[in-house]
Order: C-alpha cells, then sequence, then structure tokens
C-alpha cells in the first residue's frame, strides 16, 4: 500500500474510532499536511477540553519508518500548548514497532484493525492482528528460501553477535548479494539492527522463528519410504555412519532422531535421516530397507541444501545430526506430535542456548 493511499484513508478510519466513544465529541480532522510538520491534525472535545492528535504517515509500520515518525511526532508534541498526543498511521504496524511507539508514548492505528489512543481520561487500544496481512506470502517466504535460510542459521547461533556482509557471506556460502537483501529484510521487520559499517545483528529470534514456523515455506522434496524389521540400535548406526565417513557419503541423524537423542519429548515411532545416494546405499544394507508406500518405519530425505552438512551437529563421537534450526523445522512437518516436540526443543535447545550465551 503506498503511502498517498495511507494518508487518503486515515481520517475516516480514525474518525468511525473516535465517534464510537460517547464521551467524544466536536472531532474536527485537517488532513492536509503542513510544510515539515506531521501529515494531519485532529482535535476534539473531551470532558469539555480541546484534545489534539498529531498524525504522521507512512508507507510501512516497520521500526526503521517508525523511528523518523517518533522524531517528526516528539518535536511538534514539545511545541504544543495544547494537551497534545502524537499518533502513527500505516497499513501494519508490527508488535515490535507498537513497542517502540508505546516507550516514546506516541498511539498508532493501522487497517488491520488494531489501534492505541491514550490521553489522561481516555484509553483506547485494540489488538486483532499480528501478523501483516498486506505483506504477500511469496514475499515473506522467500526470506526462508535455502539460500537466505543459510544466512538465519548463522545470525541464529549463539551468541547472537555483530557480522559484516562479507564475514557473514563467507560464513554462510551465500554472496554478499544474498546478504545484503536478507539484511533488508530482517531489519525492516524490526528483527535485527543494522551496527557499524554494514553490520547486522540480530535483535528478536523470537519473531523470526516465529515468522520462519507460520509462514516459511514447505519441503517440496519426496522422501525415501522405507521399512526395516531390524532395529536401529546405536551399534547398527555407529557402523553405517563409520561407512559413510570413510566412504565420502553424506549422513546425517534429522527430525525426531536429534531430538529423541538431545532433548527428549514425545516418543514418535520410527528414524529420520538426510542421505545422498551413496549414504541411502548404506543405510539401506546396514537397516535391511524395503522401500514402501505406507507404513514406513524409516524416512530419509535427499541431500538437496548442499549447507545440511557444513551445519551438522555431533551427537557423539560418530553421530551427527541437523543442526538446532533444521531440526526445529523438520520436527514442525511430522503432524500434530512432531509440532508439540518442536516447540519442546526449541525451548530447551534454541531458545534456553541463546539465553545462557547472552
Amino acid at each position: 500500500m503506498k503511502e498517498a493511499e495511507v494518508e487518503n484513508e486515515w481520517p475516516e478510519r480514525l474518525r468511525a474510532l473516535l465517534a464510537a466513544s460517547p464521551i467524544i465529541t466536536n472531532i474536527s480532522i485537517d488532513p492536509e499536511p503542513r510544510d515539515s510538520g506531521p501529515d494531519g491534525e485532529v482535535d476534539f472535545l473531551l470532558d469539555g477540553k480541546v484534545h489534539r492528535l498529531l498524525v504522521e504517515c507512512k508507507s510501512s509500520g516497520q521500526p526503521r519508518h517508525v523511528h523518523s515518525a517518533v522524531l517528526l511526532l516528539g518535536r511538534e508534541i514539545f511545541r504544543a500548548t495544547d494537551l497534545t498526543r502524537g499518533l502513527f498511521v500505516a497499513p501494519f504496524v508490527s508488535p515490535s514497532s507498537r513497542e517502540l511507539l508505546k516507550e516514546a508514548n506516541i498511539g498508532w492505528l493501522d487497517f488491520a484493525g488494531n489501534a492505541r489512543i491514550v490521553f489522561p481520561k481516555y484509553h483506547l487500544e485494540i489488538e486483532r492482528e499480528n501478523h501483516d496481512p498486506f505483506t504477500s506470502k511469496r514475499e515473506l517466504r522467500s526470506l526462508f528460501y535455502p539460500k537466505s535460510a543459510r544466512v538465519l542459521k548463522v545470525l541464529l547461533r549463539p551468541p547472537l553477535r555483530l557480522w559484516r556482509v562479507a564475514e557473514l557471506a563467507g560464513t554462510a556460502d551465500v554472496s554478499a548479494g544474498q546478504v545484503s537483501n536478507v539484511r533488508r529484510a530482517l531489519i525492516d521487520r524490526g528483527w535485527a539492527q543494522a551496527e557499524a559499517r554494514e553490520g547486522v545483528r540480530l535483535t528478536d529470534p523470537r519473531a523470526l522463528l516465529d515468522a520462519w514456523r507460520d509462514d516459511g515455506p514447505p519441503n517440496a522434496r519426496t522422501p525415501y519410504r522405507g521399512y526395516t524389521l531390524k532395529r536401529a540400535s546405536e551399534s547398527v548406526l555407529t557402523a553405517a555412519f563409520e561407512e559413510a565417513q570413510r566412504d565420502g557419503a553424506r549422513l546425517l541423524l534429522a527430525s525426531h532422531s536429534v531430538a529423541r537423542r538431545l532433548a527428549p519429548f514425545a516418543r514418535v515411532a520410527g528414524d529420520y535421516f538426510y542421505a545422498d545416494a551413496k549414504g541411502l546405499d548404506i543405510l539401506k544394507r546396514h537397516l535391511g530397507l524395503k522401500e514402501v508406500d505406507k507404513g514406513e518405519n524409516v524416512t530419509v530425505y535427499a541431500f538437496d541444501e548442499a549447507g545440511l552438512m557444513d551445519e551438522a551437529i555431533e551427537i557423539d563421537s560418530t553421530l551427527y545430526g541437523t543442526d538446532s534450526i533444521q531440526t526445529y523445522l523438520d520436527l514442525l512437518e511430522t503432524g500434530e506430535r512432531g509440532r508439540e516436540a518442536a516447540e519442546h526443543w526449541r525451548k530447551e535447545r534454541i531458545e534456553r542456548s541463546l539465553e545462557e550465551a547472552a
């Protein structure tokens, strides 16, 4: 939504909101912006006294837009003689932006139904939507595509620290342009902040993980589904992983097979792996796998993302598994019990590690 559209629509939306209160009368709205001033002014009577709102509109309600609006409104409020408050208007005001505005004692109004206007004898606060309905799924999902995901995983490693673009690109094995795109998207959404020259630090990992969980693209891969009568004991798996290491095959434990070893929660039958063609052959021999259409007790995902091996974590001296973030994402895709296990894993292995490293 363009800023001009926001400027055209806010007066009637705000009028309707204020008029719904029986203690507010004589509402007067001036939507014409002044030179170097706010985009509009609203006067109304409350308890017989004039109250004023100074309105600043933006095409986006992300934190970087909020900062400039807070500075402008704060300057104008300081000069005011009547009882005056500021109001930030955007298509959608994100939760992190709302916190910034609340700290600055500035209200907000967005077109998703969220609003906050506070005066000494008047308090209006409506919270209806925490996800931006005006952002396309495609736009948000692109942040979680494989190459961008490599960058996010590096940023999420504890402790959360400052990364420069070139350093981050080298660590994630992606281009500097890819990192710059991710950096801009994270800062726009208030999940990271720019520090120093071309630096970036993740500031809201929980919001990032929530969005990845809720809006990330589903895996399009078709896993190998196998059935075995042979139990995947530690000794059998150790032998398979040792052979994979000798032969240069790629093989990792995944999903519940990682979670049950490092953060057990719900017992889910079956074993999960990532493997390339050579790794799959090794598993077939060591586990006696037969491919099935349903009723599998072994699931093997293809190595369609090269970075998974570089991100692998050591489970013991022989066994390796997917990193904490990939394990979380894979657990989410294994049904209702998997989502429960994923949230337990997130709390125990991701968020706790970030807290301990802080």
